[in-house]
């Protein structure tokens, strides 16, 4: 009788770690464990059984490998899901530049048109339904970062067309290689085509100015007098180069500015909201939207007031 006990109290024991193995793994706990220890603390780890008795070091070691493994196995889990929200937004960022490159023209402007007034019918159909305050702000949320000045879509296309404006700005390679030999030119001498002179990389963008002149002089076996004339041409090279890096820095300003224009602009609007409930900025979105003749009259004011700033400037 007293092996038949033993026997029965080791199977009742087996059942247990077999049990505490399952639940750490599947990270299951029971009702009675619900009050877990706080984030960053380690779990201790059992060492007896319920009834007291001490657990042999293969068990114990078994239990140790679990929870290893069930904390390796929440490591990945973690890294896997911070992997995909990047590529999300990498694909969210991608998706939207290709969306702005396709916005660009009147056929295009109408489409966002069309678009913002689906979405102000949607918060229309809101209000008339009784919906929720919570659900009413989060459509205001989409409708702020698609079509409001300080919304993510209008910066993004802001930013979109400056890097197009930059772009443009920048001279080709031919015109780089043109401007830069130019500002090295000099009165030819025999010396310089000479066969004897070292050859140049000229795909070397620390190669000096005069270098490269003297190069491309050799290479296109220049004449004296077109020599002299490339010469005279320096001072438009210059003046070309003047004119870029103040162009540039116009663009910078802008930059700078448009940018500033949508922090205040957000700040100011946020402010705006917190006084307003949802509904009421709600009603808001949909009266200016059934307001087309006193937008026109805002839009001239804004016009007539904007051209006195100018010339007063």
């Amino acid at each position: 009788a007293s092996t038949q006990a033993s026997k029965t109290q080791a199977s009742s024991t087996e059942i247990e770690i077999m049990q505490t193995q399952s639940q750490t793994q599947s990270g299951f706990t029971s009702p009675s464990s619900s009050i877990r220890p706080s984030a960053g603390t380690k779990r201790p780890l059992m060492t007896t059984t319920k009834d007291g008795k001490q657990l042999s070091e293969k068990k114990l070691r078994r239990l140790e490998k679990n929870r290893l493994s069930a904390r390796e196995c929440r490591r990945r889990k973690r890294e896997a899901t911070e992997d995909m929200l990047r590529q999300i937004n990498v694909l969210e960022g991608e998706n939207l530049r290709l969306r702005l490159q396709l916005q660009i023209g009147e056929e295009a402007e109408e489409s966002l048109k069309k678009e913002q007034e689906k979405v102000t019918d949607d918060i229309d159909t809101l209000l008339k339904s009784g919906a929720s305050e919570s659900e009413i702000f989060s459509t205001i949320e989409d409708f702020k970062e698609k079509f409001a000045d300080y919304g993510r879509d209008r910066r993004s296309s802001i930013e979109f067309h400056l890097q197009n404006v930059e772009r443009l700005l920048m001279p080709t390679q031919t015109t780089s290689v043109a401007m830069r030999a130019l500002h090295g030119g000099t009165p030819l001498v025999p010396a310089l085509v000479s066969p004897a002179q070292p050859k140049l990389d000229p795909t070397n963008p620390n190669l000096e100015p005069k270098a490269l002149f003297r190069y491309l002089v050799n290479y296109l076996q220049v004449t004296p007098q077109q020599s002299s004339a490339l010469k005279d041409s320096r001072s438009v090279a210059k003046e070309l180069d003047a004119s870029l890096d103040k162009s540039l820095q116009v663009l910078k300003e802008l930059r700078k500015r448009l940018t500033q224009i949508g922090v205040d602009l957000e700040s100011q609007f946020n402010e705006v909201r917190s006084i307003l409930t949802p509904t009421q900025a709600a009603k808001f979105l949909v009266w200016v939207s059934n307001q087309p003749a006193c937008m026109q009259m805002l839009n001239e004011l804004w016009s007539r007031d904007n051209e006195k700033t100018t010339a007063g400037e």
